[in-house]
């Protein structure tokens, strides 16, 4: 009979614990889905992603750019020294995640895809923040030299130019003439 109370005994601990550790595993849940919106494998991996060196030496830090219904936290690159570099030798960017080429003054300023391991859109804004040229969907051209590689230029002076994901100008369907909203 002592036998039998003290199996008894034990199997209620172990089930307090299992349920114990259920619920805990429920709230740890239920807060992740309150508070998690702003945790994204991003913020918790590290140095190790491909996308982390992306977010490493901001020049001016991120702004948020709107255009349309594209929502896009853009690093701000105003330094001549990282202008050149860009996204080169970037593995990806987040979804939502684009560079902001900002100028001292207006220009026609050309792009290129030197040691670029991925396809981007390239818009160019106006010193009004409208889109005067965009080239959509540009690939990389890996093994090929400075000199073949090809040259985007835009039809319009621009101030800013922003680097996005490829097809995002065409899903949002931006154009030439559309606002863009940023601030710095």
């Amino acid at each position: 009979m002592a036998g039998g109370i003290l199996s008894g005994y034990w199997r209620i601990i172990f089930l307090k614990k299992d349920l114990a550790i259920i619920i805990g595993l429920f709230l740890f849940i239920v807060v992740l889905l309150i508070f998690g919106q702003s945790f994204t494998s991003f913020n918790f991996v590290g140095e190790s992603t491909p996308s982390s060196n992306f977010a490493k030496k901001p020049t001016s830090g991120f702004v948020p750019v709107n255009a349309g219904s594209l929502n896009i936290d853009a690093q701000v690159v105003s330094k001549a020294s990282d202008r050149k570099k860009g996204l080169s030798g970037k593995d990806s960017i987040p979804l939502n995640g684009g560079l902001l080429f900002v100028f001292e003054q207006k220009g026609t300023y050309t792009f290129w895809m030197k040691d670029m391991k991925f396809a981007i859109d390239i818009i160019w804004i106006d010193e009004n923040k409208k889109i005067v040229d965009i080239y959509s969907d540009v690939p990389p051209e890996p093994g090929k030299s400075d000199s073949e590689l090809t040259r985007y230029k835009p039809r319009a002076e621009a101030l800013y130019v922003l680097e996005i994901n490829a097809g995002l100008t065409s899903l949002h369907g931006l154009q030439i003439g559309d606002q863009v909203n940023f601030t710095l």
